[in-house]
């Protein structure tokens, strides 16, 4: 069995008001009753669907704000 990571880390990210309301209604057509765990899922999903080798060096890369 895979343990979960444990979430420690915050990202503040800025939407606009459609975007969010759309974000909302996919992740409850999905199952999900709150916004955070679906953007993570999405966020999931892409990083590890689109990695590289060159993972850790490009990640340094990137400013967290």
């Amino acid at each position: 069995m895979k343990r979960r990571e444990k979430l420690t880390d915050e990202v503040k990210v800025w939407l606009g008001e459609t975007l969010k309301s759309d974000l909302k209604v996919i992740a409850a057509r999905q199952g999900f009753d709150s916004l955070s765990p679906f953007i993570r899922k999405i966020l999931r999903e892409f990083a590890y669907g689109h990695g590289s080798e060159q993972r850790d060096l490009l990640a340094g890369m990137v400013r967290d704000d």
